[in-house]
């Protein structure tokens, strides 16, 4: 790997509401600092009437979580309801924006199949003839309106090798699947496949975003900026990520992360400059 310094922030468009309210305004700052982010698109539904009723277990407990953001405090209970209800896509409902948000230099990608919630909560019980008919529904879907995509992420990170076999399979170049550690090749079985495996460097607890962990936590903005500042100095490649309905929509505290980075040197770079240089320096 080179010695530069590397910045990458991927975003998860889990919802209607990352694409609204969110893309905007990450758009707007990006051009102003003159970089790209790469962007995970979730072809299908974010919610499920159905998933959310039987498990309400599960859904009381993270509405107690103070690590988090529930999805509920980021879009509110009007839109929380009329999404769980209609159902409605996410990125099969705006492809004119995400051509955009692509024509502009972002990268993007394929963000799971086609129930965000069920892959969220039920991932383990899925049957791998189901999985593997989810995930290629969700990739003919997303190449018929923008392309072969490069890189995946599993929501929730919710992932395992039938995943990383199905992704050598369709030809992927990267997934996502991972927190902390050094990119590498993707494994299953203990052996190598043929693409890799970015993580997320810069985290906060469980798969918790690193802002929004410290927005749950109410954490003043500069003891923010300057944990993002250790980071930024202990390692020269550094991979946040976010949803754009929270991240996305505080644009003030995301401009001034990437202007510390930018800053300290950091050159701005999709994951898919990640794996294409990962894969360079491998045929060397």
């Amino acid at each position: 790997m080179t010695a530069d310094r590397r910045f990458s922030f991927r975003w998860d468009v889990d919802h209607r509401a990352c694409i609204t309210d969110g893309l905007p305004r990450i758009r707007a700052v990006c051009r102003d600092l003159g970089v790209a982010n790469t962007f995970f698109i979730n072809m299908g539904r974010s919610t499920n009437l159905g998933e959310w009723l039987s498990g309400l277990k599960g859904t009381r407990n993270k509405l107690k979580d103070r690590d988090a953001v529930h999805l509920i405090a980021k879009i509110g209970w009007p839109r929380f309801i009329l999404e769980t209800l209609l159902g409605r896509p996410v990125g099969l409902s705006f492809p004119a924006d995400l051509r955009a948000l692509a024509a502009e230099g972002h990268e993007l990608g394929l963000h799971g199949g086609m129930d965000h919630v069920v892959w969220s909560r039920r991932f383990a019980e899925i049957p791998e003839a189901v999985l593997e008919a989810d995930v290629r529904r969700s990739y003919d879907l997303y190449v018929s309106y923008f392309g072969r995509p490069t890189g995946f992420a599993s929501p929730g990170f919710r992932s395992d090798e039938r995943v990383m076999r199905l992704l050598d399979r369709l030809g992927f170049g990267y997934n996502g699947d991972a927190i902390g550690g050094e990119p590498a090749r993707a494994t299953a079985a203990g052996r190598p496949l043929g693409h890799w495996t970015i993580p997320v460097t810069l985290c906060g607890p469980r798969t918790i975003p690193f802002l929004e962990w410290h927005g749950a936590r109410g954490t003043p903005e500069e003891t923010v900026l300057e944990e993002v500042d250790r980071h930024l100095d202990q390692h020269p490649l550094t991979v946040m990520y976010g949803h754009p309905c929270y991240e996305g929509v505080r644009d003030a505290l995301l401009r001034r992360v990437f202007e510390r980075a930018l800053a300290k040197g950091f050159r701005f770079v999709t994951h898919a400059e990640i794996g294409a240089g990962l894969t360079r320096e491998a045929a060397k």
